[in-house]
């Protein structure tokens, strides 16, 4: 019975999503508090059971093949030095799935995750890469990469100001 249910629910998830210019497969339901649904794995049953997100996601680009809306162009960040960024808040956006959630894709210090796709974030700093493009990497990666699958946190206002700072500081700390 609940599998039926659970395949009837994304059904009419689908459905909501295609007619709210969403893509088809996209975890959308404009009833739910923040639009945006997140799985949650049953432990030994093999489902997922859908929950609202933490914020509404559904302005921003997914990762689905279906999704065919415009999406901003890449934008030139407008640093202006100095950093003032705070390493330890930044540590906390970039393991928040809320918010940076870096360490989905990336590997970070200290912890057991493997990341993904992204690249290591070790000795930017000893490097002498200078925070202005740290900055710009997190503010809008597709200005140097236009084929980069990283979200880019402060064109699509993710992130403010102040926490792509503190990132920044976390990244430059890193050794």
């Amino acid at each position: 019975m609940r599998p039926l249910v659970l395949g009837g629910i994304c059904l009419c998830l689908a459905g909501a999503a295609q007619a709210a210019d969403w893509p088809a497969d996209a975890a959308v339901d404009p009833n739910a508090q923040n639009r945006t649904l997140t799985p949650r794995v049953v432990v030994n049953s093999g489902r997922l059971e859908w929950e609202p997100h933490k914020r509404d996601l559904t302005p921003w680009p997914t990762l689905s093949h279906l999704d065919r809306r415009a999406t901003p162009r890449p934008q030139q960040a407008n640093y202006n030095p100095p950093l003032r960024g705070d390493p330890a808040r930044g540590r906390e956006i970039a393991m928040d799935p809320a918010r940076g959630n870096c360490i989905a894709c990336h590997t970070l210090p200290g912890e057991s995750w493997p990341g993904s796709v992204g690249q290591l974030l070790l000795g930017y700093k000893q490097r002498g890469v200078s925070d202005a493009y740290v900055y710009q990497q997190i503010y809008d990666r597709r200005v140097t990469n236009p084929n980069t699958v990283m979200p880019p946190f402060g064109t699509l206002g993710v992130l403010s100001d102040q926490e792509i700072r503190d990132l920044t500081a976390y990244v430059q700390s890193l050794e």
